[in-house]
């Protein structure tokens, strides 16, 4: 798959407009007492799930082991990932991804294999399951910030 970088750009831009409006949005929501990622959010199964649909949708531009090989497709694990995760909710992220991937064809799977997929990124990143499934509940997931782990 060819990640054409003026396509890219016209997506990111967007995006990170709108990420950059909601950030107070994800302050407010940590201060009201809402949950973390540190809290076990979704099962180990359910990531594996989103393993197999990332390596199927996302690998090709975004690397099998979320490093990119593509200049185009940003990393998703180390700094990259803190840098863009950290300190969002689950709703951000998911919608965000959603909204744009796979790359000439979002929107194209369905909510829970998107949600999946946002956690196996997290799994994959060090943030750990617990026994509860998450759902693709708008108004749960915005309750939910990413809490990157300290190591």
């Amino acid at each position: 798959m060819n990640c054409d970088l003026t396509k890219i750009v016209a997506l990111v831009i967007p995006c990170a407009t709108t990420l950059a409006f909601m950030a107070p949005l994800t302050v407010a929501q940590a201060q009201s007492g809402g949950k973390s990622t540190a809290d076990g959010v979704f099962t180990a199964e359910q990531a594996k799930n989103g393993e197999r649909a990332y390596q199927a949708n996302c690998a090709t531009c975004h690397g099998y082991d979320l490093h990119s090989g593509d200049a185009e497709a940003p990393d998703l694990t180390e700094g990259p990932f803190k840098y863009a995760w950290g300190g969002r909710t689950i709703a951000d992220q998911f919608e965000l991804i959603r909204n744009s991937m796979p790359f000439r064809n979002p929107r194209s799977l369905d909510d829970q294999t998107y949600l999946d997929i946002v956690t196996y990124i997290l799994q994959f990143n060090g943030i750990s399951g617990g026994k509860e499934k998450l759902t693709p509940d708008p108004q749960k997931l915005k309750e939910i910030t990413i809490e990157i782990p300290s190591n």
